[in-house]
C-alpha cells in the first residue's frame, strides 16, 4: 500500500504533466473530407487528424491535447481528443450500405461525411441504396465505432424527385407550414386587403408601373416607372409591402427569420413565406391594388442620383413582362419584336432601357462592375432530373431590372448610413464586403509588384484603392486571369448594422431592401425605412439574429449549389461519350476545373504534377510547352462520374 507522502508525490506529478500540456476546450467543426477542426475557446483553430475525427461528431465540445505539427514549416496545430464534455442530437442524412456482412450509414452531410454502423435491430427493413434519415444510437468517443439508427426511410434512387428530397432534409430546408404559421398568413392576407384603402398612403394606382421577371415567376416583389426629365429621369421603384401585414415577432414572422430567404432549389422553390402571401397577397399581380414601399430616385444624365425618396403607397401594376419578350423587343430580335410588348409599354421601355444605360455608365466610371455571366434554364423531366439546359446570356432586358435594383439598394445603404450618423440605435442591415482575406493579401501583393509595379503602392483595406486595382486588372486583358484568381481570394459578404462599405460593387453603402417576399433582411430593412419616415418604435435585431440570419442564407446558397451538381451529375452522365467544350475555371496543384460553356455544368481534370509547376498566386500551371491559367479554352470527355459526392472527372481532349 502507498504511504500519503507517494500519493502527494503521484497527484503533484499528475498536476505537472497536465500543466506542462497545452489544454484547451473547443468546438468540433467537421468537413466533406475525413479530417476536421477544433474551434477553441481561446479563438485558436486546430487540426482534427482522420483518427481524431473519427471518435467525435460535428457540434461536440471536447477537451483537447494541442500538439505544434511536427513539420517545421508548419504553423498548424493538431489536436488530440482527451474528454467529451457535451454533445447534441442531430438528424443524420444519407443512403443505406451494405457491405459483405456490413450495414452502414453512409452519412452525407455538410460537415460530416462518414460510414457508421447500423446494427440489425435499427434497420427498419430499409434496403441497400435507399436514402434515409437517422440518428446517433451510440456515441463514437471511446473507440470511434459509433452505431446509427434508421428513423425514416426517404426512398430509393427511382423515385422522382428524390434529389429535391434528399436536399432539402440535409439542408434541414422545410417546405411545409404548421397550422397556426398559416392562420397567421391568412390574418396577414386581410391585413394587406384593408390596407389597400389606406389613405395614409399616396395613391400611385393610375401609375403605369410595370413588372419584368421571368415567365414562371410569381413572387414578383418590384414594379418600375420612369419619367423623362429636363436633367434626366425620375426612376421610381415600387417594392411589395409585407411588412405592414406581418407582426414582428408574430408566428409567421419567426418562420420568415429562420428560413431567411426564398430557397429557389431547381424544380421546387421553398419559400420563405406561404405561398398566399408571397404568389398572391404580397405579390405585384398586374391589375391588383397592393401597398408597397416607394423608392424615387433623381437620375442625371450622367447616371448619379441627385435626390432620393422613400414613402408608403398604393399601386396597381399594368402589366406583367417577361425578360424574353422585352429583350425582344428592344433589341429587335424574332419574327415580330415590336409586338412582344404591349404597345402601350414600348415608350415607357425605351426610357427605362436610357435610364439603366446612364447608371451603367456611372457604376463602370465610378464604382466596380460585376462579372457578367451567363443564365441557365433547367427543362426538367417527369422525374424531376434536367431533360436539356438553355443558356441565356445578358439581356437589355436584365440591364434595366438590376440597375434599378442597384440603384435602389445603394440609396436604402446611404439613407441608413445618414440616419446612423444621428441616431446610432438605428438598426438598418447593410450588406457590406472588406474585399480580400487578411491571410492571401502578402500573395496579391506580391503579384501586384511583380506584374503591376505601378500599382505596388496602393492600400487594398482602403475602398478607393481597392476599386484602383479591380479596374486596372479589368481594363487589361492579359491580366484577366489574374482578376479571376484574385477573386476567389475575396472575403465572403457580411450583414451588419453598422454602417460599412460594400468593396465587390465599389459602393460606399449597400442595403438591400427590393425583395422583402424572398429575404428576411429586406423584410426588416422595410420596418427600418417605415420607422425613420414615421417615427415610430424602432426594430431591433442583435447580433445573434444577424449570425444566424446570414448563417441560414449561406444554407440555402449551398442548398441550391448541391442539388445543381448532382442533377448536373445525372446529365452529364448522357453525354459520356461526347467531346465538350469550354474553359478553364479553377486551378490547382492536381489540376484544372472545367466548365461546359453551353450548359454551366463543372468538373475536374486530374493533370499529373509532375509535369506542371504550380503558381498559386496566380493561379496557374506551367511547363516547357504551355501555361494553363483560368478562361482558357478546353476540351475534354467525361471521366468518370461519382454518384456519392457528386463529382465529374473529365479526361482533357487535344483540340
Amino acid at each position: 500500500m502507498l504511504d500519503l507522502n507517494t500519493l502527494q508525490q503521484l497527484n503533484q506529478l499528475k498536476t505537472t504533466i497536465r500543466a506542462d500540456k497545452d489544454q484547451n476546450t473547443g468546438t468540433v467543426r467537421g468537413t466533406q473530407s475525413r479530417f476536421g477542426f477544433v474551434l477553441l475557446n481561446d479563438g485558436r483553430e486546430a487540426f482534427l487528424a482522420p483518427d481524431e475525427m473519427q471518435k467525435v461528431l460535428p457540434g461536440d465540445v471536447i477537451e483537447v491535447n494541442i500538439k505544434q505539427n511536427p513539420d517545421p514549416k508548419s504553423k498548424k496545430l493538431d489536436a488530440v481528443p482527451e474528454k467529451l464534455i457535451k454533445t447534441h442530437p442531430q438528424t443524420l442524412i444519407g443512403r443505406y450500405i451494405i457491405r459483405g456482412k456490413g450495414h452502414f450509414f453512409a452519412v452525407d452531410m455538410p460537415q460530416m461525411s462518414r460510414w457508421i454502423f447500423i446494427p440489425p435491430k435499427a434497420r427498419m427493413k430499409a434496403k441497400g441504396g435507399d436514402y434515409l434519415l437517422g440518428a446517433i444510437a451510440k456515441h463514437p468517443f471511446e473507440d470511434g465505432k459509433g452505431l446509427a439508427k434508421i428513423t425514416k426511410v426517404l426512398g430509393d434512387a427511382e423515385d422522382a424527385g428524390i434529389e429535391h428530397l434528399v436536399t432539402r432534409c440535409k439542408y434541414d430546408l422545410i417546405d411545409t407550414w404548421t397550422k397556426e404559421q398559416l392562420q397567421d398568413a391568412t390574418a396577414a392576407s386581410q391585413t394587406l386587403q384593408t390596407t389597400t384603402t389606406d389613405n395614409s398612403r399616396r395613391d400611385l394606382t393610375q401609375a403605369p408601373f410595370i413588372t419584368i421577371d421571368s415567365d414562371t415567376t410569381q413572387d414578383m416583389d418590384d414594379a418600375l416607372l420612369v419619367e423623362t426629365t429636363s436633367t434626366g429621369w425620375t426612376l421610381t421603384v415600387a417594392i411589395a409591402d409585407p411588412s405592414c401585414a406581418i407582426e414582428v415577432g408574430s408566428l409567421l414572422d419567426s418562420a420568415a427569420q429562420s428560413r431567411a430567404n426564398t430557397a429557389y432549389l431547381t424544380g421546387k422553390a421553398v419559400t420563405m413565406l406561404p405561398e398566399e402571401l408571397s404568389n398572391n397577397g404580397c405579390s405585384l399581380v398586374p391589375g391588383e391594388v397592393r401597398p408597397v414601399l416607394v423608392c424615387t430616385m433623381q437620375i442625371n444624365r450622367d447616371g448619379s442620383t441627385s435626390a432620393t425618396t422613400f414613402e408608403q403607397a398604393l399601386i396597381c401594376s399594368k402589366h406583367k413582362l417577361s425578360y424574353n419578350k422585352v429583350a425582344a423587343y428592344l433589341e429587335q430580335t424574332g419574327e415580330q419584336p415590336n409586338d412582344a410588348v404591349p404597345i402601350e409599354c414600348q415608350e415607357l421601355l425605351q426610357d427605362l432601357y436610357r435610364c439603366s444605360e446612364a447608371l451603367h455608365s456611372f457604376r463602370k466610371a465610378n464604382m466596380l462592375l460585376m462579372e457578367d455571366k451567363p443564365d441557365y434554364e433547367y427543362t426538367l423531366d417527369d422525374v424531376q432530373h434536367i431533360a436539356s439546359i438553355t443558356r441565356y446570356d445578358r439581356t437589355q432586358a436584365q440591364q434595366i431590372v438590376e440597375e434599378s435594383m442597384l440603384a435602389t439598394n445603394c440609396a436604402a445603404g446611404k439613407f441608413f448610413a445618414d440616419h446612423f450618423a444621428t441616431n446610432p440605435n438605428s438598426s438598418g442591415i447593410f450588406s457590406a464586403h472588406n474585399g480580400f482575406r487578411a491571410e492571401r493579401l502578402d500573395a496579391i501583393k506580391k503579384v501586384i509588384a511583380e506584374d503591376m509595379a505601378e500599382l505596388a503602392d496602393l492600400d487594398l483595406s482602403n475602398a478607393t484603392d481597392y476599386k484602383t486595382l479591380i479596374n486596372a486588372l479589368q481594363n487589361n486583358p492579359e491580366h484577366h486571369h489574374i482578376l479571376a484568381s484574385f477573386r476567389m481570394m475575396l472575403q465572403a459578404g457580411v450583414l451588419t448594422t453598422t454602417p460599412a462599405p460594400h468593396l465587390g460593387l465599389g459602393m460606399e453603402y449597400y442595403a438591400t431592401v427590393t425583395s422583402p417576399i424572398r429575404r428576411f433582411n429586406d423584410l426588416h430593412n422595410h420596418r427600418v425605412i417605415k420607422a425613420i419616415i414615421t417615427g415610430s418604435p424602432m426594430p431591433v435585431i442583435s447580433e445573434d439574429q444577424l449570425l444566424q440570419l446570414q448563417k441560414n442564407v449561406s444554407k440555402t446558397r449551398q442548398a441550391s449549389r448541391d442539388l445543381d451538381q448532382w442533377l448536373g451529375c445525372l446529365f452529364i452522365d448522357q453525354h459520356k461519350d461526347t467531346t465538350l467544350t469550354g474553359f478553364v475555371s479553377r486551378v490547382t496543384s492536381q489540376g484544372i476545373n472545367v466548365t461546359v460553356s453551353e450548359w454551366g455544368i463543372s468538373g475536374f481534370i486530374k493533370l499529373p504534377p509532375k509535369q506542371y509547376r504550380f503558381d498559386p498566386e496566380r493561379m496557374t500551371l506551367i511547363n516547357d510547352d504551355e501555361t494553363i491559367k483560368i478562361g482558357d479554352a478546353a476540351s475534354f470527355k467525361v471521366d468518370k462520374i461519382d454518384m456519392d459526392k457528386k463529382r465529374i472527372n473529365f479526361t482533357k481532349v487535344d483540340s
